[in-house]
């Protein structure tokens, strides 16, 4: 079995090098007509490639992992998102003039991501307070003894709170909620595009904000790596393709 394997971002370039170690014939490509004609699988980044780019270029002994094979599993979703939270927790280490311990953090929506940075951030010693909307999140919230908001019922409460970390991909910080926060307070936006700040209002306010996107593989692309190479398997065994 051969890989071609896209260039992405540091985690593609690392998981051609951990195919290599492991034996097998890879190659690292820029190029989707040599990628072609090089592997047996080819293996494109999770994001930034698009599939149509090899329309007409494969041949039926060939298989294609695209960007959407792996962002469209959970698997893939729970693990990428350990490494999410925990590049979000170095960024606001980097810029909060105080410790997250005994800081006020608010975290906006109580998904995968969320769940894993409430986890962290408690552990830390910051008092954490989360944001949902489903009934069975606040149960969990409850359950784990995390303070709870309604997301959209945030107005009039941001002012306490040294760091906001958001993971909805909707609205949910548009300018009349940045003009609450507290001056200092630094906003991490983690969501996928548009994001869920109002990034020109918050530049206007003089915020100190990041919309903090593929983290995994800016942070700790060693790690992103082989959570794409587990993933990787296991989309082969499913297609039957062994190597």
């Amino acid at each position: 079995m051969r890989f071609s394997v896209m260039e992405g971002d540091a985690r593609n370039a690392r998981l051609y090098e951990i195919l290599r170690d492991e034996g097998f014939e890879a190659r690292l490509f820029a190029s989707a007509e040599e990628a072609a004609v090089f592997g047996s699988v080819i293996v494109l980044p999770p994001k930034g490639v698009s599939a149509s780019l090899f329309d007409g270029l494969l041949r039926a002994d060939q298989t294609l992992v695209t960007g959407e094979d792996f962002l469209s599993r959970e698997d893939f979703a729970i693990l990428n998102a350990i490494a999410t939270a925990e590049g979000a927790l170095e960024l606001a280490m980097r810029q909060m003039p105080v410790t997250l311990h005994g800081s006020q953090v608010l975290v906006i929506g109580y998904g995968r991501i969320g769940k894993l940075l409430c986890e962290r951030l408690g552990a830390l010693g910051a008092s954490v307070t989360a944001s949902a909307r489903k009934n069975a999140d606040f149960a969990w919230l409850a359950a784990r003894g995390f303070p709870a908001q309604h997301t959209g019922r945030l107005d009039g409460m941001l002012n306490r709170f040294d760091a906001v970390f958001n993971t909805v991909p909707a609205p949910v910080l548009p300018a009349e909620r940045l003009r609450e926060l507290k001056p200092g307070c630094v906003v991490i936006d983690l969501a996928s595009a548009p994001g869920g700040t109002d990034f020109k209002a918050a530049e206007q306010l003089g915020i100190n904000y990041h919309w903090a996107l593929s983290l995994p593989g800016r942070c700790s692309p060693e790690s992103a790596a082989r959570v794409m190479r587990l993933i990787l398997d296991r989309i082969l065994e499913e297609r039957g393709v062994s190597p």
